[in-house]
């Protein structure tokens, strides 16, 4: 064996044998960043975890570089990592010094990722064997993140579960009666439709869990859309709304389907003539919006109004959150536990989702895995932004009345709960969950079931949602 041969071989058996940033070292290490005064002793040690093990890949411009980062294909690759690492969890020197907090998110990326013993991942690992994190930094950093949820918990949730990064929704909610009276009235109003066949109800039915049950909704004259409908219960929780994102607020949401010529296929200016003409309506803008009266925007503004009125508390998990212990079975907490592992970094806080935009298909291929041809809506934010990084991104739905909201996902594909939680497992964990894995998640997400106008979601009837 020549000279050339035998050192190659000697170099990859080092190079298995240790990590190779250990060999040849970083180009330097980041100076320690000190946290602001008043900041917990439990932060001041998870600061310090982080920027001993997550710096390299979620702190642009901190990272700590090897010498042979320098290597053209080394460059290039630890360049994509960090750009998407970052982009995912981005840890500047504010958050590190506490100076800027952890929103809710961040919390909830952080706790998932360490339950579920995402990260550090293995391949970063490979090369850099001393940054795994101990038993001993998991539980010091879950600690300090149930800490941080106990800040904000809800004042009715019982003291062992304040930490817990669910949250129970609000029993009320503060807003004008009748304004909320009039949005109901016009949501269920067709009038706002071109032909005048359609309401908002149309594909938002409140006794079918806010949603039309459809796989896509369908529009005037029988028009099939491109993507499922979303419930409209707690929708106010939904950082912005449609599965894309492209409406800020529900006001602005409210407006859409309207004037869509596939949906609603109305034009603002002829459905403001028509409602000026319900004395009804006319007398209640005048009261209600004296300065402006009927227009386009307060039609909006009181629809969106009762928009925010549906939320859906006392659900069984609710009532657990609050005390009730022997409400949930052994397994509806096993599957507690189970989402928590598997699912918490996405649905989080009281609506269990809808503060972020996530890809679908984060570790496989959905859209290959469904077989299906792909649609314009299978693009997700990138319809809205255009940005080729949003592509096959979609806000996170909320998963109250998840049982009552079949088919599943944007593109309504799946209609069985049991199988949206195995498929997500596999595509967004890159994880074959059990089947009592699975059972024991849909019967704690059948928990999540809560009340609207003091009834089941599961058992309105037309007659009680719009009394």
């Amino acid at each position: 064996m020549s000279k050339i041969t035998w050192s190659f071989v000697t170099i990859a058996a080092v190079g298995l044998a240790l990590p190779l940033s250990n060999l040849v070292g970083f180009a330097g290490e980041n100076a320690p960043i000190f946290t602001i005064s008043g900041s917990s002793e439990k932060f001041t040690h998870v600061s310090q975890i982080l920027q001993n093990k997550c710096v390299d890949c979620h702190s642009p411009g901190m990272t700590r570089m090897p010498i042979y980062a320098n290597f053209p294909i080394a460059q290039s690759l630890m360049v994509k990592d960090i750009e998407q690492a970052s982009g995912r969890f981005t840890l500047t020197k504010q958050v590190y010094s506490g100076e800027q907090p952890f929103t809710p998110l961040m919390l909830a990326q952080l706790e998932g990722v360490i339950r579920s013993n995402l990260m550090p991942p293995n391949l970063y690992l490979s090369m850099h064997w001393t940054d795994s994190l101990s038993v001993n930094e998991k539980q010091q950093i879950l600690a300090w993140i149930s800490e941080e949820n106990e800040k904000v918990a809800d004042a009715t949730v019982t003291k062992s579960l304040k930490g817990e990064p669910v949250q129970p929704l609000p029993l009320t909610v503060d807003l004008d009666a009748e304004k909320v009276a009039l949005g109901q009235k016009l949501f269920h109003d067709t009038r706002l439709s071109g032909d005048d066949t359609l309401s908002c109800a149309s594909c938002h039915d409140l006794t079918k869990g806010g949603t039309d049950q459809a796989k896509v909704s369908t529009g005037i004259q029988g028009q099939k859309g491109g993507i499922n409908s979303p419930t409209v219960y707690n929708a106010m929780y939904n950082v912005a709304q449609f599965w894309d994102g492209r409406a800020k607020d529900l006001q602005e949401q409210a407006a859409g389907p309207v004037a869509n010529p596939i949906e609603m296929g109305a034009k603002w200016d002829e459905v403001v003539e028509k409602l000026k003409q319900v004395a009804e309506y006319q007398a209640a803008f005048d009261t209600l919006y004296q300065q402006d009266g009927l227009t386009k925007t307060t039609v909006t503004d009181a629809i969106a109004t009762f928009e925010k009125s549906l939320v859906t508390p006392n659900s069984r998990f609710d009532q657990y959150l609050r005390g009730n212990d022997s409400v949930l079975n052994a397994d509806e907490k096993a599957g507690y536990a189970l989402f928590k592992e598997n699912c918490i970094s996405c649905h989080f806080g009281a609506a269990l989702g809808g503060a972020s935009f996530e890809k679908m298909g984060a570790k496989r291929d959905y859209f290959k895995l469904r077989g299906s041809e792909m649609t314009e809506a299978d693009n997700g934010h990138f319809n809205f932004t255009k940005q080729e990084k949003d592509r096959y991104f979609f806000k996170v739905p909320v998963l109250r009345n998840i049982e009552q909201t079949a088919p599943y996902f944007h593109d309504g594909s799946v209609s069985n709960l049991a199988d949206a939680v195995r498929i997500m497992a596999q595509v967004q964990r890159d994880k074959e969950l059990t089947d009592e894995e699975i059972n024991k998640i849909v019967a704690f997400l059948k928990t999540l079931t809560g009340e609207y106008k003091g009834k089941s979601v599961s058992q309105l009837t037309t007659e009680e949602v719009l009394k």
